[in-house]
Protein backbone atom coordinates (compact mmCIF):
# COMPACT_ATOMS: atom_id res chain seq x y z
CA UNK A 1 0.00 0.00 0.00
CA UNK A 2 1.30 3.85 -0.71
CA UNK A 3 2.14 6.03 2.04
CA UNK A 4 -0.09 9.29 1.97
CA UNK A 5 1.17 12.26 0.31
CA UNK A 6 1.89 15.87 0.46
CA UNK A 7 -0.48 16.48 3.87
CA UNK A 8 1.74 14.47 6.45
CA UNK A 9 4.54 14.83 5.59
CA UNK A 10 4.82 18.74 6.41
CA UNK A 11 4.88 16.96 9.98
CA UNK A 12 7.50 14.15 9.43
CA UNK A 13 11.32 14.51 9.67
CA UNK A 14 12.68 15.04 5.71
CA UNK A 15 14.26 11.49 6.38
CA UNK A 16 11.03 9.68 7.32
CA UNK A 17 10.17 10.97 3.74
CA UNK A 18 12.80 9.58 1.77
CA UNK A 19 12.83 6.33 3.64
CA UNK A 20 8.86 5.56 2.60
CA UNK A 21 9.65 7.09 -1.09
CA UNK A 22 12.38 4.01 -0.64
CA UNK A 23 10.27 1.61 0.36
CA UNK A 24 7.34 2.50 -2.19
CA UNK A 25 9.66 2.46 -5.21
CA UNK A 26 11.47 -0.96 -3.91
CA UNK A 27 7.82 -2.34 -3.76
CA UNK A 28 7.99 -2.70 -7.13
CA UNK A 29 10.10 -5.40 -6.90
CA UNK A 30 8.17 -7.40 -4.70
CA UNK A 31 8.16 -7.57 -1.00
CA UNK A 32 10.27 -10.58 -0.88
CA UNK A 33 13.13 -8.68 -3.08
CA UNK A 34 12.21 -5.40 -1.26
CA UNK A 35 13.24 -7.42 2.15
CA UNK A 36 16.28 -8.81 0.61
CA UNK A 37 17.78 -5.42 -1.10
CA UNK A 38 17.38 -3.95 2.80
CA UNK A 39 19.22 -7.61 3.75
CA UNK A 40 21.79 -7.03 1.45
CA UNK A 41 22.36 -3.58 2.19
CA UNK A 42 22.60 -4.29 6.17
CA UNK A 43 24.92 -7.66 5.73
CA UNK A 44 27.34 -6.41 3.13
CA UNK A 45 27.32 -2.15 3.82
CA UNK A 46 26.68 -2.53 7.63
CA UNK A 47 23.61 -0.20 6.17
CA UNK A 48 20.18 0.10 8.54
CA UNK A 49 17.20 1.41 7.12
CA UNK A 50 17.39 3.53 9.83
CA UNK A 51 20.63 4.87 8.53
CA UNK A 52 19.81 5.75 4.82
CA UNK A 53 19.16 8.98 5.27
CA UNK A 54 22.44 9.63 6.58
CA UNK A 55 24.87 7.34 4.00
CA UNK A 56 22.98 8.15 0.90
CA UNK A 57 26.27 7.38 -0.92
CA UNK A 58 26.89 4.03 0.60
CA UNK A 59 22.71 3.52 -0.29
CA UNK A 60 23.14 4.09 -3.68
CA UNK A 61 26.65 2.20 -3.57
CA UNK A 62 24.69 -0.81 -1.83
CA UNK A 63 21.68 -0.61 -4.52
CA UNK A 64 24.06 -0.78 -7.37
CA UNK A 65 25.74 -3.58 -6.23
CA UNK A 66 22.27 -5.53 -5.13
CA UNK A 67 20.66 -4.72 -8.53
CA UNK A 68 23.48 -3.71 -10.91
CA UNK A 69 21.95 -1.74 -13.88
CA UNK A 70 18.35 -1.73 -12.73
CA UNK A 71 20.02 0.80 -9.69
CA UNK A 72 19.48 3.47 -11.94
CA UNK A 73 16.06 2.77 -12.77
CA UNK A 74 14.86 2.47 -8.95
CA UNK A 75 16.98 5.50 -7.72
CA UNK A 76 15.09 7.74 -10.45
CA UNK A 77 11.46 5.84 -8.90
CA UNK A 78 12.82 6.89 -5.45
CA UNK A 79 13.22 10.34 -7.05
CA UNK A 80 10.18 10.95 -8.48
CA UNK A 81 8.60 9.41 -5.54
CA UNK A 82 10.19 11.58 -3.00
CA UNK A 83 9.82 14.92 -5.47
CA UNK A 84 5.90 13.91 -5.81
CA UNK A 85 5.66 13.48 -1.45
CA UNK A 86 7.48 17.16 -0.79
CA UNK A 87 5.34 19.12 -3.38
CA UNK A 88 8.07 19.47 -6.01
CA UNK A 89 8.75 18.10 -9.35
CA UNK A 90 11.94 15.52 -9.81
CA UNK A 91 14.09 17.39 -12.92
CA UNK A 92 16.39 14.42 -14.19
CA UNK A 93 20.01 16.26 -14.69
CA UNK A 94 22.99 14.07 -16.06
CA UNK A 95 25.20 16.41 -14.04
CA UNK A 96 23.47 15.11 -10.56
CA UNK A 97 24.12 12.03 -8.60
CA UNK A 98 21.38 10.28 -6.66
CA UNK A 99 22.67 11.94 -3.33
CA UNK A 100 22.70 15.33 -5.08
CA UNK A 101 19.15 15.12 -5.92
CA UNK A 102 18.51 13.95 -2.67
CA UNK A 103 19.92 16.75 -1.12
CA UNK A 104 18.29 18.85 -3.50
CA UNK A 105 14.91 17.41 -2.31
CA UNK A 106 16.05 18.10 1.29
CA UNK A 107 16.46 21.99 0.97
CA UNK A 108 12.86 22.28 -0.97
CA UNK A 109 11.71 20.14 1.72
CA UNK A 110 12.87 22.13 4.38
CA UNK A 111 12.76 25.45 2.37
CA UNK A 112 8.64 25.00 2.61
CA UNK A 113 8.62 23.68 5.76
CA UNK A 114 10.31 27.24 7.46
CA UNK A 115 9.08 29.82 5.26
CA UNK A 116 6.45 31.76 7.44
CA UNK A 117 3.01 31.95 5.51
CA UNK A 118 2.45 35.29 3.63
CA UNK A 119 0.46 38.16 5.68
CA UNK A 120 -2.12 39.90 3.38
CA UNK A 121 -3.68 42.86 3.79
CA UNK A 122 -7.51 43.62 3.88
CA UNK A 123 -7.27 43.93 0.11
CA UNK A 124 -5.24 40.59 0.04
CA UNK A 125 -2.29 42.16 -1.17
CA UNK A 126 1.13 40.75 0.21
CA UNK A 127 2.74 42.61 2.72
CA UNK A 128 6.11 43.15 2.18
CA UNK A 129 9.09 44.71 4.37
CA UNK A 130 10.75 47.58 2.90
CA UNK A 131 13.05 46.98 -0.03
CA UNK A 132 11.34 43.11 -0.15
CA UNK A 133 10.78 41.90 -3.38
CA UNK A 134 7.91 39.90 -4.00
CA UNK A 135 8.14 36.42 -4.87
Amino acid sequence: MESSLMSDNKTQPFGEVLLESIDDSLQILGEEPKNAVYQYLSTMQSLDRKDIPDRLEDFQSGLKNALGGAARVVERLILRKLYQKIGSTFRETSEYEFSEHVNEARRRFEGTRQRPPVQRDQIGQAKLKKGQVPG
